[in-house]
């Protein structure tokens, strides 16, 4: 007999924290991902149908061990909130890092992009002749422009969170300074 009990006991336990644990989680997870209003209610409501009886009918039976129940139920609460907040916190810092890295991304390639621009007057004997400008660095916009270079290429080799907004600065920066070395270079040649 006093088996059976303790078997029902352990059974009801069980339920009482797998159903508060699932509605935690249910309640505060899915309503972001269905994009509906009255999920959470829902889910909350049918959590409550589940374990109020279970408790309530305890109670009736034992209030110990109803009593017992209720502190498991505020136990699986408390812990399902915490590791869905933590969930929660973790998620949203894979998303900020996932955003920061695409962004560092496009910035490599505009960087990229005007390095290349840039290294066909450095390589191309053809334009070097043209646009002799665009290599001699006692021209004021092409000193600008290998000053531009350095600092970008800095906050390239040398990557921070905090530093993208400065990385972001600095390939717009190189990027009006070429094509100001380019107009510079174009009028004189």
């Amino acid at each position: 007999m006093v088996l059976t009990a303790l078997a029902g006991f352990a059974l009801l336990a069980v339920l009482v924290v797998v159903t508060t644990a699932a509605t935690v989680w249910l309640a505060k997870v899915r309503p972001a991902l269905e994009h509906d209003p009255d999920t959470q209610f829902w889910y909350i409501f049918a959590g409550l149908c589940v374990l109020l009886p279970a408790i309530l009918i305890t109670v009736a039976l034992n209030r110990w061990a109803g009593a017992a129940l209720a502190l498991l139920a505020a136990g699986a609460w408390w812990w399902s909130n915490r590791v869905v907040a933590v969930r929660q916190t973790l998620q949203a810092d894979a998303a900020a890092r996932r955003k920061s890295d695409a962004e560092r991304q496009a910035l490599y390639a505009r960087h990229n992009s005007v390095l290349a621009r840039w290294g066909r007057y450095e390589l191309d004997p053809a334009r070097s002749i043209d646009f002799p400008a665009m290599t001699d660095v006692r021209v004021p916009e092409t000193s600008a422009l290998v000053k531009a270079m350095a600092k970008a290429e800095q906050l390239r080799r040398h990557p921070g969170a905090d530093r993208t907004a400065e990385y972001r600065t600095a390939v717009a920066v190189l990027e009006g300074a070429l094509r100001a070395a380019e107009e510079s270079a174009a009028r004189q040649g």
